[in-house]
């Protein structure tokens, strides 16, 4: 995908959708920055569908990419609220509504998750060939498959062998998109399945595309699982693949383990972590980060001697069974 080309036409403006709701404000102007930071030459027309994000935020997240104006696809809290139970958060669904009420001009879409920074040029990403098919994206390296990420895949008529696409990063054909009533089909899929259903709009997604997707180099969206099991993973990746994906990931998806929860042990073991606070501490929210820093290592100080006297009391009790 990396040496594609595109005709002279579509080396226009990228249009970029970021998603989220007034809790993810910083994170939302970390990733329009990173996009911007890495896509120095080619004009981004900015998205941001939101959800309760309040007039003070939207001033700073815009102030974080002064010469982009931002578009605001309004979600209400309300639609969230209709719909129906189900284990994922209600917010894993902004995308989603915000996607059909996009503006009948955007023809090519960039979307990616706002847990995300961007490290190489979207132009590449945006000019990926689409071989006529509605959208691309990276394959899961958990769900692997249809039959491994859906398990009630069999009473969809899905054939469990078909890729299992991580709906973080996306190029989505908006015409396709429309013209296949996609986000029509997601809805009632959730209003149908919502009991059985594990995950969000990527559960969603997943059940209704079908094989209507083309797959992107993983490195577009390198995504961090401390619990991967790497054997099954290696079955459905080539070795350079994920070789790219770890040394030189294009776009790097904090699907996992968040970067701004500092009170996570071992948060330093999480890959592109200087990167992101590259950008977080030196964007309009450093301020909200670093009390966030500080609130979060509180929580971890306090922690950390309790369970090493848990781990002390364990050991006593071992040394009492054994020894006498």
């Amino acid at each position: 995908m990396d040496q594609c080309h595109y005709p002279l036409a579509m080396q226009s403006t990228i249009n970029l959708l970021v998603c989220g709701n007034g809790a993810w404000s910083a994170h939302i102007a970390t990733t329009l920055v990173s996009a911007l930071h890495a896509t120095p030459a080619t004009p981004i027309r900015l998205f941001v569908g939101a959800v309760e994000i309040g007039e003070s935020d939207r001033a700073l997240i815009q102030s974080a990419v002064p010469a982009n104006a931002i578009t605001w696809i309004e979600v209400s809290i309300a639609e969230l609220d209709a719909l129906p139970p189900r284990k994922a958060s209600k917010f894993n669904f902004i995308e989603l509504l915000a996607l059909d009420r996009l503006p009948l001009d955007v023809e090519r879409l960039v979307l990616i998750d706002a847990d995300a920074i961007v490290r190489d040029d979207l132009t590449t990403l945006r000019n990926v060939d689409l071989d006529g098919r509605t959208l691309a994206a990276t394959r899961c390296t958990w769900g692997l498959w249809i039959g491994r990420g859906i398990p009630y895949f069999a009473e969809l008529g899905l054939d469990g062998n078909l890729k299992y696409l991580q709906s973080g990063v996306k190029v989505v054909d908006m015409a396709a998109w429309r013209r296949g009533n996609i986000g029509e089909k997601a809805l009632a899929h959730l209003n149908q399945w919502h009991d059985v259903m594990r995950l969000g709009d990527q559960e969603l997604l997943n059940a209704v595309i079908d094989d209507d997707w083309v797959e992107l180099p993983l490195r577009w969206n390198a995504v961090y699982n401390p619990h991967i099991d790497h054997e099954l993973t290696a079955c459905g990746f080539t070795r350079a693949d994920l070789h790219a994906s770890t040394v030189d990931p294009a776009i790097i998806h904090f699907a996992g383990p968040k970067p701004w929860n500092w009170a996570r042990p071992n948060r330093e073991e999480i890959p592109g972590l200087e990167e992101w606070e590259g950008f977080a501490f030196n964007g309009p929210y450093r301020d909200w980060y670093r009390a966030e820093r500080e609130r979060g290592l509180a929580v971890r100080a306090a922690i950390r001697p309790q369970r090493r006297s848990v781990l002390r009391r364990i050991r006593k009790a071992m040394s009492v069974l054994l020894h006498g």
